[in-house]
């Protein structure tokens, strides 16, 4: 190809892949970057739906959303439909979880090509956190979707990407699960419930020791525990958060330390859990044995307001015992 002379790819060019899709032929890509604002001020109490359509003359990849909130508190959860039909939540989800921009920002596992004219969905709503908080206030959001336009050139080189060239490497065969990057035992593959003992999927929290409630302004030191049953051993993949601030509660992290009865630490300083390590799959699951417990020192910081706040911890894996 002639330099300073470049010819994009139109429809006609694309062609089948092997499962059927519509690709484009071996080439060079330039992305231009491009994001998509999206901006909505949700009532309180309310469910409302609004709609962000891709425009431009070519696909546009999406690979990231900066997210900011402005209600006071900001209690509103929102859900996202992503043009491909696919929802990008499992459910509605607390935005506060993933707001965030910069090097805070939600990255998408990977980018998603939106071709012009697709739309974004994104539902919110804010019945359910207002009335456990018990108050009212207008929930405005900023949504910015991240991403770039790819322009598909005839011949040349393609444009270096680090991830695709990675994933093209030799597949690594050492183990049956060929991915060192996901827990292995999500493909059913690994380690597995030990001969002559039987698994069962179990959630511990009963609502009682593992609750811990802090008022604002006395002590914010706290503690929380999860008795694990005599008759089983405990495989803990997971650990999940509810963290429910009280009407006048304006501000507040909970920092937690984990540890076992026996002494062993999970955590060796305190974090904030809720944020990182909550309702996500540990690499490698903690095997605890029966009759031990688990143990939460809590610490509330950056706290505002006047009221209550509760933290309620759960620990999901699966119970074992002898067959």
């Amino acid at each position: 190809m002639e330099s300073g002379k470049f010819q994009l790819i139109t429809e006609a060019d694309f062609v089948l892949s092997r499962c059927g899709r519509f690709v484009p032929p071996v080439g060079s890509v330039v992305y231009i970057p491009k994001s998509f604002l999206l901006q909505a001020v949700l009532p309180a109490n309310s469910n409302q739906t609004f709609y962000k359509e891709i425009v431009g003359e070519t696909v546009w990849v999406w690979r990231s959303i900066s997210i900011a909130l402005s209600g006071n508190p900001p209690l509103i959860s929102a859900q996202v439909l992503k043009p491909d039909g696919k929802y990008l939540f499992n459910g509605l989800l607390q935005l506060t979880q993933v707001a965030g921009y910069g090097s805070n920002r939600y990255v998408l596992s990977r980018q998603l090509e939106c071709p012009p004219g697709s739309k974004v969905q994104l539902n919110l709503d804010d019945n359910y956190l207002m009335s456990i908080a018990g108050t009212t206030a207008v929930q405005p959001v900023s949504l910015l979707m991240e991403g770039a336009y790819a322009y598909y050139l005839r011949s040349g080189i393609r444009s270096r990407n680090v991830e695709e060239e990675a994933s093209n490497l030799p597949r690594i065969f050492s183990g049956t699960n060929q991915n060192i990057l996901a827990p292995c035992w999500m493909q059913g593959e690994g380690p597995q419930v030990p001969q002559g003992w039987q698994g069962e999927h179990f959630t511990y929290g009963a609502g009682i020791t593992n609750v811990a409630t802090v008022t604002l302004g006395a002590n914010a030191a706290a503690r929380a525990s999860i008795q694990i049953d005599n008759d089983s051993d405990f495989h803990c993949r997971r650990f999940l958060f509810d963290v429910r601030p009280g009407a006048g509660v304006t501000g507040g992290t909970f920092l937690v330390r984990i540890r076992a009865g026996s002494g062993y630490t999970f955590t060796d300083d305190y974090l904030d859990v809720a944020k990182y390590i909550g309702s996500a799959y540990l690499a490698k699951g903690w095997d605890i044995k029966r009759g031990d417990q688990i143990q939460f020192d809590l610490m509330l910081v950056d706290q505002a307001g006047a009221g209550d706040i509760t933290i309620e911890c759960f620990a999901d894996g699966e119970k074992r015992r002898i067959a």
